[in-house]
């Protein structure tokens, strides 16, 4: 897995990403196996996952790499977008100059974080 950004720890913190904490969570899963083979698995715990077919035991990343929606998003996901709570370690509450707050993270410029 080396050179692999999905499993590697050190993801560059400018690149959109999301890290998951599996933390044990229930997750319904389609895979396709590079056998060939098309799996489902419905559980906990599927920090690793293994073919029935070939018998490969996959490790499950723990980095995704979202991307932005567009046109061709399904509508019904851009509806019902999910809004995710600013992680307070990371980001300050800034009111700019037209009394606007919004979280702004700590690795932005000065400029930047003013909303100028």
């Amino acid at each position: 897995m080396i050179g692999d950004k999905a499993f590697d720890m050190n993801v560059d913190i400018e690149e959109p990403h999301a890290f998951i904490q599996w933390k044990g969570t229930d997750v319904c899963m389609d895979f396709w196996c590079d056998c060939g083979a098309h799996c489902h698995f419905d559980g906990y715990f599927a920090y690793a996952v293994r073919c029935p077919h070939c018998k490969t035991i996959w490790q499950m990343p723990s980095h995704l790499f979202p991307r932005k929606a567009d046109d061709h998003t399904y509508p019904g996901h851009v509806e019902n977008a999910q809004n995710m709570e600013p992680d307070e370690d990371q980001s300050d509450e800034v009111t700019d100059s037209d009394g606007i707050t919004r979280w702004v993270p700590h690795a932005l410029a000065p400029t930047e974080r003013e909303g100028k």
